[in-house]
């Protein structure tokens, strides 16, 4: 199946408390409210080509939790994903892994906007004046350790390119997207990760917002040339060399958003890894 990323999910249980507090934070980092759904209230957020889907589930243990995921597919036809079957309170097809309360959304690329036309109502259409500058999410990590996440990617159309100690990295020539799963535990999606054109500046705009960042550690940064200054002046995480690189910055997870994100800048091609992870979960643990 040729799956293109889409957008990611965000579930709220109303149960276990109001979700104002989380929207707050979502504002915060920088997205904005876009439609919500006639019927059942679902809303998308955006921030630039970030896209959100935020939805009331019942059945997540939690407050909020990170559930699902959503891909463009050239045709419903070409939906082959068992068990996948159209979800009514959000106009798209869905699959649904109850067991690690994990979605998989497949909307047709020919009626995406004529399904957001009719089922969904515009609370904003201008420009987003509160943006951190975030561009586009590229990837994901998710913790699983009985394999049933991958193997629902992998009939996706990703596939597994290599394994790091607990890590097993996916790609999709097709998407462009990438996901890292960890074997630790069944935790779930724990961290988005998404680029933006200019690291310095969201660094800078979430310092003037208050939103904390994780505190990294600067090593040598004599192969970043020009950059060194820029890089140590806002406390960016520098991997590569100036030629080639992911210049990167880390917002911890908290209570009204309880997902790391991992925002970025690279030039070429520079590939997240276990050591690039397993450096920033260290700092978690000591800040």
């Amino acid at each position: 199946m040729k799956a293109n990323f889409s957008f990611l999910e965000y579930s709220y249980n109303p149960n276990l408390g109001s979700p104002a507090k989380f929207y707050q934070r979502l504002e915060e980092l920088g997205w904005t409210l876009r439609s919500r759904h006639n019927d059942s209230g679902a809303s998308i957020w955006n921030q630039n080509k970030s896209i959100l889907l935020i939805r009331e589930n019942l059945d997540i243990p939690c407050k909020l939790k990170a559930t699902g995921i959503g891909f463009m597919i050239p045709s419903l036809t070409d939906i082959t994903l068992p068990n996948t079957e159209f979800d009514r309170d959000t106009g798209f097809y869905k699959h649904e892994n109850k067991l690690h309360n994990f979605n998989i959304y497949l909307v047709s690329e020919s009626i995406m906007n004529q399904k957001v036309e009719d089922n969904y109502k515009v609370i904003n259409d201008r420009p987003a004046h509160n943006s951190a500058g975030l561009e586009v999410t590229t990837g994901i990590i998710i913790n699983n350790v009985d394999g049933s996440i991958q193997n629902l990617f992998e009939q996706l159309g990703f596939s597994s390119e290599e394994k790091q100690g607990n890590y097993t990295r996916l790609t999709s020539a097709v998407s462009k997207f990438t996901v890292m799963i960890d074997s630790s535990d069944n935790s779930g999606i724990r961290s988005f990760i998404i680029d933006t054109q200019d690291v310095f500046r969201s660094t800078a705009l979430y310092s003037l917002k208050k939103v904390k960042l994780l505190e990294v550690e600067q090593d040598n940064l004599e192969p970043f040339g020009r950059l060194a200054h820029k890089i140590k002046g806002y406390n960016v995480k520098a991997w590569g060399n100036e030629e080639s690189h992911s210049l990167e910055n880390v917002i911890p997870a908290v209570d009204n958003f309880p997902t790391d994100i991992i925002f970025r800048q690279r030039r070429q091609y520079l590939k997240i890894n276990q050591y690039t992870l397993e450096y920033y979960d260290n700092l978690k643990s000591t800040q």
